[in-house]
């Protein structure tokens, strides 16, 4: 695979990973607890939203800084869940 289709492969994982977790966020909490959520995060980081969400390591780290075991089990189980999904569909179409 080229250079150019691997970046392309890595901005479409991005732009998925960063649909999985506001998807989540607000399933779970509303607009209103994704926008504080969010906002808190990108406080703690100096980092944008988009910076936040599609990034799912920065992400996790941040929730477990801010929110601790709770936000371990509360938070980053289901959207968890879903990235697997989303990397094994991947996995799958890349073979």
């Amino acid at each position: 695979m080229s250079n150019i289709g691997l970046e392309q492969s890595q901005e479409k994982y991005q732009d998925m990973v960063s649909q999985t977790i506001e998807a989540s966020l607000i399933d779970l909490y509303g607009i209103n607890g994704y926008k504080s959520i969010i906002q808190t995060m990108m406080k703690e980081c100096d980092k944008s939203e988009k910076e936040v969400t599609e990034n799912y390591e920065l992400f996790s780290n941040l929730i477990q800084k801010i929110f601790g075991k709770i936000g371990d089990s509360k938070i980053l189980e289901p959207i968890k869940m879903e990235i697997n999904k989303i990397q094994n569909t991947n996995i799958i179409s890349q073979t």
